[in-house]
């Protein structure tokens, strides 16, 4: 199946859960689950805390999707509900430092998925955990910019609503955050 007609099926879907279909929620969840929960691990830097914040966007998802706008595309609905619930979580941990214990090693999931030895598996590895340091360097809505159009593949005009901004503005961090990884694919590349 094409990504377009993937996407449609998935709008499909989610326009009968919303109008009560509990019955496709399976085939609801088997689409919109790999690319959420992704997209929570790239947000988080790790899989524990991505586990929660995917599970409670799921919650969420089911919890508003009364108002998912039919004839709208899934993925930046659901992409802003976990965003929405990630910046919470950010400025609760900024209010209650305390309360927040220290997170493990950045993501390095899916790194064997490239590797055909275990050489590659290492180097796979390695620059995945690169990778995730920069992007954490940067600010939040660069990242997620960059996250969105890079990873996700959502055009500049549906990030712009994940992000609840204009999409000059999309452009120019998505802009800043592909010129810091080039930087960054370079001095590795060079050794520095």
């Amino acid at each position: 199946m094409s990504i377009r007609a993937e996407r449609d099926d998935l709008d499909e879907i989610m326009q009968r859960y919303a109008l009560g279909e509990d019955d496709v929620f399976d085939r609801l969840y088997a689409l919109l689950a790999p690319r959420l929960y992704r997209f929570c691990l790239r947000l988080t830097g790790g899989a524990p805390e991505a586990d929660d914040l995917f599970q409670e966007s799921f919650l969420r998802i089911h919890r508003a999707r009364a108002s998912y706008m039919g004839g709208s595309s899934v993925f930046p609905w659901a992409f802003a509900i976990a965003r929405s619930l990630h910046l919470d979580r950010l400025r609760y941990r900024r209010r209650h430092p305390e309360d927040v214990a220290p997170t493990g090693d950045p993501v390095v999931h899916g790194a064997s998925a490239y590797a055909s030895c275990p050489e590659a598996e290492v180097g796979a590895h390695e620059i995945l955990k690169i990778v995730t340091l920069e992007l954490n360097k940067m600010s939040e809505l660069s990242r997620t910019a960059y996250l969105l159009l890079k990873e996700e593949g959502l055009n500049v005009s549906e990030a712009a609503a994940v992000l609840g901004t204009s999409t000059d503005v999309v452009k120019q961090r998505a802009h800043r955050a592909i010129t810091r990884n080039h930087a960054q694919s370079r001095a590795i590349d060079t050794g520095n």
